[in-house]
């Protein structure tokens, strides 16, 4: 809050309401012990007059954007004896093991902080069967998953 102003989304799935858009204008730092929840204020148009004061919704609260992250999907990403790695599909149709680091997971998408160029494809399934060299089969028709920046 501090460098910008942070944009905030709320809904309510059960009753119907949102999403809508706002700006956060304050952070409770007591945690409630009854339900492990903290309290926030965030100023919105409120158009559709759904919100009201007090109300409990479900809130997204965008922290930063970064710039130029890899991203893949989190089943891509395997756990071995040195740590975390992917296969990757090679131009030649062949898994390559790489290992990679891993700065954050969201949702069901990680972050690849090191480890993989973008472009690069990687396998989202079928990981047990593979070993490095193998030949992968594609069963999408995309040629895997694609790493996006």
């Amino acid at each position: 809050m501090a460098k910008s102003r942070l944009k905030v989304e709320v809904s309510a799935t059960q009753s119907g309401i949102g999403p809508e858009t706002g700006e956060l204008t304050f952070i409770d730092s007591e945690v409630d012990r009854s339900t492990g929840t903290i309290r926030l204020k965030g100023t919105f148009d409120n158009r559709g007059k759904s919100l009201w004061p007090g109300q409990f919704l479900e809130v997204r609260l965008r922290l930063t954007t970064e710039a130029g992250a890899i991203l893949v999907p989190s089943q891509a990403v395997q756990t071995g004896q040195g740590g975390l790695y992917v296969f990757v599909v090679k131009a030649d149709g062949t898994a390559e093991l790489r290992p990679v680091v891993v700065s954050r997971t969201i949702g069901n998408e990680s972050v690849i902080g090191k480890g993989l160029d973008p472009g690069e494809r990687v396998v989202t399934d079928g990981q047990l069967q593979l070993t490095p060299g193998a030949k992968v089969e594609i069963k999408d028709g995309t040629g895997g998953e694609k790493v996006t920046r």
